[in-house]
């Protein structure tokens, strides 16, 4: 056998060269690949894990705020049933029920309020939370229903409303709440303007419900009601600004003001009394402070003393006020942790219990 022939077997048998025992190094690109999956799910758990982080967080958010704002939901009422438990104390008070104790802490605040008077920013502390009441007798302003056509002119003026929308303002006011349909000469009725108007309707026919329903009468306006400048005419005409009325008027009440809690602008809407005059019947009336929590009680008893210490009065006012009053509007306002929830409301004190009439919440 040739030297030949013997390589040739060698190599049909399968004989490698010893170099092909060292291993292949392998390629980069797999590797890499590797690892930019892994930095990917790295980066999806990262996102996956802050995201339901800030829904833990926010869900803790929510539920605190759910958490004080049920309790602001039954603080605001508690501040309720206190104006009711004061009414309740005054009552006795006038009847001669319930005299003054020492460990009473509520007998001075339901003094005011049998004297006639009004109750204001009393605030209670409980837990968390705080509740500040306001208790106005609602007499304290003038029946917009029951107003005849001086008294309007008075309650305009001094809303600072200009003279000459008085006309329209007063006789819009009167056809919108007479019975028949017939427009005086600077009133409005339904065929004549309501039903004229983008965006028609009818005139009443019956007294106003609430106060923010003169909006809709012919010649009222927001700044009328509420206050604000009201535009001129004409270029040369400069703006007007008006405090406006809402704060003088109420659907409630028989329409005598009560005097011990009228303010000086509901005051200076009775027949002949002035600033100077409202004045002196606010000055009469509150008394000096003889301790922290004492006061001298001087508000007027009856109709009979007001005019006796305040003789300069005009007679015709002796049948339009009062002394007293059993329909209150309350005011409660409840703060928990920055949550706040407010209830208004007006309430026909009676047979010791109040009797809500309108009941209006805002958060």
């Amino acid at each position: 056998m040739t030297i030949e022939m013997h390589i040739a077997g060698l190599v049909r048998g399968g004989i490698r060269h010893p170099v092909s025992r060292i291993p292949r190094q392998r390629s980069g690109r797999p590797q890499g690949s590797a690892l930019i999956v892994v930095l990917w799910l790295v980066g999806i758990l990262s996102l996956l894990v802050s995201t339901m982080a800030f829904e833990a967080h926010l869900e803790a958010k929510i539920t605190t705020h759910a958490r004080k704002k049920l309790k602001a939901d039954h603080l605001v009422v508690s501040g309720v049933e206190i104006a009711e438990m004061l009414m309740k104390k005054s009552n006795d008070i006038v009847q001669k029920k319930l005299e003054e104790e020492e460990d009473d802490r509520w007998y001075g605040t339901a003094k005011k309020l049998s004297e006639g008077l009004a109750v204001l920013q009393l605030s209670e502390e409980l837990g968390e939370g705080v509740v500040t009441v306001d208790i106005e007798p609602e007499p304290a302003r003038r029946n917009v229903n029951r107003l005849t056509e001086e008294d309007w002119e008075r309650v305009l003026e001094v809303g600072g409303v200009p003279i000459d929308l008085w006309p329209t303002i007063v006789e819009s006011f009167q056809d919108w709440t007479d019975k028949d349909g017939q427009a005086r000469r600077d009133g409005a009725e339904t065929e004549d303007y309501y039903a004229t108007l983008e965006k028609p309707y009818r005139a009443k026919n019956g007294p106003v419900d609430t106060v923010e329903e003169l909006l809709l009468v012919k010649g009222f306006s927001r700044p009328v009601l509420s206050g604000g400048v009201l535009p001129g005419d004409e270029e040369s005409e400069e703006p007007v600004v008006m405090s406006g009325i809402s704060d003088l008027l109420t659907v409630y009440g028989d329409g005598k003001v009560n005097v011990n809690a009228a303010s000086q602008r509901v005051l200076m809407t009775l027949p002949g009394v002035d600033e100077v005059v409202a004045g002196a019947i606010i000055e009469e009336r509150e008394g000096l402070l003889l301790e922290e929590w004492e006061r001298e009680d001087t508000s007027f008893k009856d109709v009979g003393d007001l005019f006796r210490r305040i003789p300069e009065l005009d007679p015709l006012i002796r049948q339009n006020v009062v002394t007293g009053s059993q329909i209150y509007r309350v005011t409660s306002i409840a703060t928990v942790g920055g949550v706040q929830r407010k209830i208004w409301c007006v309430g026909l004190f009676k047979e010791n219990r109040l009797e809500v009439l309108r009941w209006w919440e805002h958060e």
